[in-house]
């Protein structure tokens, strides 16, 4: 195995503190969803109410992988995050894990997608809308998602796509980067990537 692919004890806390806040993160992202929904119900839009902040959801696998760099991180750091989140009180029950599982496969698929090479905004955009996709075929029977007009489920894919990029790329890289440029990040790949991208731009 190479050597970017070992697992050291950093990564695991990383993980562990991702895990954790976006558990937080979810638990008052679900929240905002039904104030959404209610908002929107006048107009005859509440089925669009927890669309437009779903990519929040694929926050913790993308920003985890982005950071890290390494196969197997935004699945384990999606399932933690929903583990923890029903700790915490999520009404769901068992389904947040099983969720966490699903969103964590469609995230990871995204970065396995080239072949865990490429960490940037494309990589981490087409991760959201695979975790998008994979979540949005289970809620189609476990939501009854199927009953709706396929009209109304095209707008809401395409809105949960537009939140994918959103959320899980263009916030989320943008989030990482600024955390990288204070040094915090230093001791992970994407500070050692900034690091050599300011090195050669001196050298310039």
């Amino acid at each position: 195995m190479k050597q970017r692919e070992n697992w050291k004890l950093k990564d695991v806390v990383m993980m562990a503190i991702l895990g954790v806040l976006f558990a937080a993160v979810y638990l008052a992202v679900f929240d905002g969803g039904l104030v959404l929904s209610t908002a929107l119900a006048p107009m005859g839009l509440s089925a669009f109410g927890f669309e437009i902040i779903y990519g929040v959801w694929f926050m913790a696998a993308t920003i985890a992988a982005y950071i890290i760099r390494k196969p197997g991180v935004a699945l384990i750091t999606e399932v933690l995050a929903s583990f923890v989140e029903l700790l915490m009180g999520n009404s769901g029950g068992a389904t947040v894990v099983l969720t966490g599982v699903i969103q964590g496969l469609g995230c990871e698929l995204g970065f396995a997608l080239f072949r865990y090479k490429r960490y940037n905004l494309l990589s981490m955009a087409i991760s959201g809308i695979f975790a998008a996709i994979f979540i949005f075929c289970y809620e189609l029977y476990y939501l009854q998602y199927y009953l709706l007009a396929p009209s109304v489920l095209a707008a809401q894919l395409a809105v949960r796509f537009i939140s994918a990029i959103v959320f899980a790329g263009i916030i989320s890289k943008l989030a990482c980067d600024g955390l990288a440029r204070t040094g915090v990040l230093k001791n992970y790949a994407v500070g050692a990537k900034l690091a050599a991208v300011e090195i050669d731009d001196e050298e310039e």
